[in-house]
């Protein structure tokens, strides 16, 4: 059977991905199926003739920006994820599209946009909620408001059919459907759980606590009602907008004094950046018992 790194030089796949029409590239697959492997194999590819823009809409297990996040950025000969910064990214406050569906299409929507306005060529990667029926929403609306024009869809046993079956007699997108290699390889929770701390440990290594008027900022919550008097918000991580509403910076909610209408909220974000607005996500961190998790 033939690797991830080997599907590229398939005939007719190497043909569909050069192809300068097929401008955006889609690569889905549920969980542990190579699909980020595959992402940088292509990318690989075509980097070797221009520039490329990747979307990373793995909010939970993310490669390009940190986690809750949809982010994208550009490769010049790609090497590794490492060396890939971030262009921009969406709060989506979220580590699964669960419960986020709508943070989870329009960052994917605005992401999208911004690296085809930059980029000539432009993959993306999707997350691996795949199950009915979440995950066949989720990925049939995504098709529709990205409109790709090719997908490739790793599958063990067909077990995209629900979602790609509807597309089979459309002119677009293309679907190549792939089987995934042996070689391909489950991560543990414990081994998700350790990525994510440690990319949230790098974001915030130089981080320091940033007191924020409510008087002076806009509220959003990702998620429940408006008010958040009586809600706990310790640990809840935020992402501070400037005043084109594009997403700056993230940061942790430290305390909140009520009386004094004020945020406590640790930051890398320098005192001296504007921001107009703070976003209010579903996860709460709390590094020094290495917990990272999604509040209701």
């Amino acid at each position: 059977m033939a690797g991830i790194q080997d599907f590229t030089k398939i005939a007719s796949l190497h043909e569909a991905i050069t192809d300068p029409r097929n401008r955006l590239i889609m690569v889905m697959g549920g969980s542990d199926t190579g699909k980020t492997t595959l992402v940088g194999s292509i990318v690989n590819l075509l980097s070797e003739q221009t520039g490329v823009g990747i979307v990373d809409l793995d909010m939970g297990q993310s490669h390009i920006g940190p986690p809750t996040t949809i982010a994208w950025g550009t490769a010049q000969g790609f090497q590794d994820w490492e060396g890939i910064g971030v262009e921009e990214f969406y709060f989506a406050g979220s580590l699964t599209p669960m419960g986020n569906l709508l943070p989870s299409v329009a960052g994917a929507k605005l992401m999208t946009e911004k690296a085809l306005s930059s980029c000539g060529k432009v993959v993306v990667d999707t997350t691996g909620l795949i199950a009915e029926p979440a995950g066949r929403v989720l990925k049939q609306f995504k098709i529709d408001i990205l409109s790709p024009d090719i997908i490739l869809a790793l599958e063990h046993s067909r077990e995209l059919g629900p979602i790609l079956d509807a597309f089979r007699f459309h002119k677009q997108p293309k679907i190549h459907r792939l089987q995934v290699p042996d070689q391909v390889t489950a991560k543990s929770w414990a081994t998700r759980n350790r990525y994510r701390l440690g990319k949230m440990e790098h974001y915030f290594r130089h981080a320091f606590t940033r007191e924020v008027s409510l008087e002076e900022v806009g509220i959003r919550l990702t998620r429940g009602p408006s008010g958040f008097g009586r809600m706990d918000l310790k640990n809840r991580i935020v992402s501070f907008r400037d005043k084109d509403n594009r997403d700056i910076a993230l940061g942790i909610i430290r305390g909140i004094v009520l009386k004094d209408n004020l945020l406590s909220i640790l930051t890398p974000l320098g005192s001296e950046k504007k921001i107009s607005a703070i976003v209010i996500g579903s996860t709460e961190i709390d590094m020094t018992n290495s917990v990272m998790k999604d509040r209701p």
